[in-house]
């Protein structure tokens, strides 16, 4: 078992270093939701994913199969104008936004993010992390076009099958830019500090490692905002739909599934029946 996990781990850190691109497979993490006549399974996703990577193991492939709709976070096909909304006016330099003991940690970072200071300059905090944490997926050769949600909104796009987004774009972006400036703080010293490291993040979700999210999960005020308050309201909605017969896939992010807020333990306290089959 450890040897598995330590190839594993060689082989993700081998194609996040550019030395090769050999196929990685991973095995996301996927639960069931089950009574007599509704399933709906949890997968673990990841928005962003190198090329390389094969996810779709036979219990994927049976869920993607079995169920009539699909439920992501949002929509692949919605853009919105990130750009507009995350430049703010009278901002200090990103140097002078994050700890002195961590501008080597944040100038590493800009240079992954190929993005011009000048315009990282004029980034609201939360937009300043989003786009500094995306560079370090950027820079492993990862996408949205090869992440999870973009695979299963086209596997779900013939055959009769409905797609649902629980939010707009613009409105989880909007959620990042009402929040209070400290929290905007937080998410970034959070992003400099390697908490949200996108090797680590990318390991865990291939090896369905959610006990390693467990331990670095906090139960803070910023933590029950952006994990809590939408696990609770997604954790409503599935229990409403258990009322209904038939087959649902509900795809979100990995660090929903861990921690203090984690999705599958929100339902298993509302009484349903939860249990991880992957």
């Amino acid at each position: 078992m450890i040897g598995r996990r330590l190839a594993a781990l060689g082989a993700v850190l081998l194609a996040l270093a550019g030395c090769a691109k050999p196929p990685v497979d991973a095995r996301p993490a996927l639960w069931r939701v089950s009574d007599g006549d509704t399933t709906i399974y949890l997968l673990g996703s990841i928005h962003l994913l190198p090329p390389n990577i094969r996810w779709r193991t036979k219990l994927i492939d049976r869920a993607i199969a079995e169920s009539g709709t699909l439920v992501l976070e949002s929509s692949p096909e919605e853009n919105a104008d990130f750009r507009t909304m995350a430049q703010g006016s009278g901002l200090k330099p990103v140097e002078d936004r994050v700890s002195p003991g961590k501008r080597a940690l944040l100038e590493a970072m800009i240079l992954r993010s190929g993005a011009p200071r000048a315009t990282l300059n004029g980034y609201k905090d939360w937009a300043l992390a989003t786009t500094l944490a995306i560079g370090d997926a950027v820079a492993a050769g990862a996408d949205t076009k090869n992440g999870v949600e973009e695979k299963l909104w086209k596997a779900f796009s013939s055959g009769g099958k409905t797609k649902i987004a629980f939010y707009h774009v613009k409105d989880q972006l909007l959620q990042l830019d009402q929040l209070p400036e400290a929290d905007q703080r937080q998410m970034l010293e959070n992003a400099i500090s390697g908490k949200e490291n996108y090797g680590e993040t990318l390991r865990a979700w291939a090896e369905g490692d959610v006990g390693s999210l467990d331990k670095t999960s906090e139960c803070t005020p910023l933590d029950g905002k952006l994990v809590g308050q939408p696990n609770n309201y997604w954790a409503n909605w599935i229990t409403g739909r258990m009322k209904q017969p038939g087959t649902v896939l509900v795809a979100v992010g990995l660090g929903h599934m861990a921690g203090p807020y984690a999705l599958p333990k929100m339902l298993a306290t509302r009484g349903l029946k939860v249990e991880r089959i992957e």
